[in-house]
């Protein structure tokens, strides 16, 4: 089933790095205002839990479509034009859901797209890089820096 899950994601650099502290900090500041929000966003987990339990995978592909959106209302800089713009053409071309990963404002895009349409997707993203990786229970991790190496 892990398997099955990661052949149907990718994650794609933004091609923006930026430091964490202000995204961070604005949603620190806004959590009261924000309770409802942080509350979908957990019973989202539990939801993708049973997804997974039941091997509905394209149903997380949704979910985290919804998470997406719940989690712009953190903050004002959690994404931008370039993002948004970025998010639009991954689902255009076949991704279900996706988001950003990390704090937002850059970094990388994680995208659930079904295993039939990633050639599409890697056609409208063919300007972002896009990066091999595994799931893992500890974590993310570097375990390899792969600058200059080009990923298809």
């Amino acid at each position: 089933m892990k398997m099955r899950l990661v052949a149907n994601l990718s994650i794609f650099f933004t091609g923006k790095t930026r430091s964490s502290f202000h995204v961070l900090n604005e949603q620190r500041n806004n959590i009261e205002n924000r309770l409802a929000e942080l509350r979908k966003l957990k019973d989202m987990a539990y939801i993708a839990k049973e997804y997974l339990l039941k091997g509905e995978l394209d149903k997380i592909g949704f979910l985290l479509h919804e998470s997406w959106k719940e989690k712009k209302k953190l903050a004002s800089n959690i994404t931008n034009y370039e993002i948004d713009n970025l998010y639009e053409k991954a689902i255009d071309s076949g991704a279900i859901g996706g988001k950003i990963a990390g704090a937002g404002a850059g970094g990388f895009l994680l995208l659930y797209c079904p295993m039939e349409k990633q050639n599409s997707l890697r056609n409208a993203l063919n300007g972002y890089r896009e990066l091999p990786f595994l799931l893992s229970r500890d974590g993310s991790k570097v375990i390899f820096n792969i600058r200059g190496y080009e990923w298809k």
